[in-house]
């Protein structure tokens, strides 16, 4: 029988049967990868505990096809311990990994930075950090996983007038074509200032603001119209 072993990170699971378990994987050596815990549901099950999000884990796939058996599971470290706005930054992550990424593909990059946002958030966790100092991180992230998607575009680039992007002047992006410049009283206006300060990591509020509408843009072609359900855990004034 076909095994394999894998490091990573449950992104969803949900109830398959009576006892058993479908779980959604995030993986260093395969990407996202989907896998049955038979079983797992049951009270005296020694999987249970293990298939949780924030929990770094090893384990085995056996069987062919996109849905393997999953096999031994053991923790390889401690589970995050976050607070309540930086747990719902990984529930976010999670869910649009879970619906942007193609099944079995590697994205190892993106991986590390998925395991560098976790270290991230736990530590901010600990200093009891605002909503604003937690954005820079799901900013990243985003930025990442479109960059390994093909979808990221160029900050520094005016793609209309091939020029690079000044400070002074507005610029809306265009899926597929990137940033243009336009009328900066136009509700989709982007200063290059801030452009160009996220193209830095220079945060501060209007470059988060751009940051923000700018993924969101990047994002849509992505993950299409359905709403994404783990924004509705963040209050009004919200980060993703």
């Amino acid at each position: 029988m076909n095994k394999d072993i894998y490091d990573g990170y449950v992104l969803h699971r949900r109830p398959y049967r009576e006892t058993s378990l479908i779980v959604d994987f995030f993986t260093l050596q395969n990407g996202r990868v989907s896998a049955m815990a038979k079983g797992a549901r049951r009270p005296k099950s020694d999987k249970k505990s293990l298939l949780q999000p924030l929990q770094a884990v090893n384990f085995e796939l056996s069987g062919r096809g996109t849905l393997r058996n999953l096999g031994r599971i053991e923790s390889t470290s401690r589970s995050y311990v976050l607070s309540q706005n930086a747990l719902f930054c990984v529930f976010y992550m999670n869910e649009i990994l879970n619906r942007a990424l193609p099944e079995s593909e590697v994205f190892t990059r993106l991986f590390h930075q998925y395991e560098l946002s976790l270290n991230t958030l736990q530590a901010l966790s600990s200093a009891d950090c605002e909503l604003t100092e937690i954005e820079p991180v799901l900013r990243n992230f985003e930025f990442v996983l479109l960059e390994e998607l093909g979808y990221l575009p160029d900050f520094t680039y005016d793609s209309q007038n091939e020029l690079e992007i000044v400070a002074n002047r507005s610029y809306s992006l265009m899926n597929e074509i990137g940033f243009v410049e336009c009328d900066p009283h136009q509700s989709f206006a982007i200063s290059g200032l801030d452009i160009l300060a996220v193209n830095d990591n220079d945060w501060h509020p209007a470059s988060l603001k751009a940051a923000k509408k700018i993924s969101r843009i990047a994002l849509h072609p992505i993950l299409g119209d359905k709403p994404i359900k783990s924004r509705e855990l963040f209050s009004t004034k919200t980060t993703t």
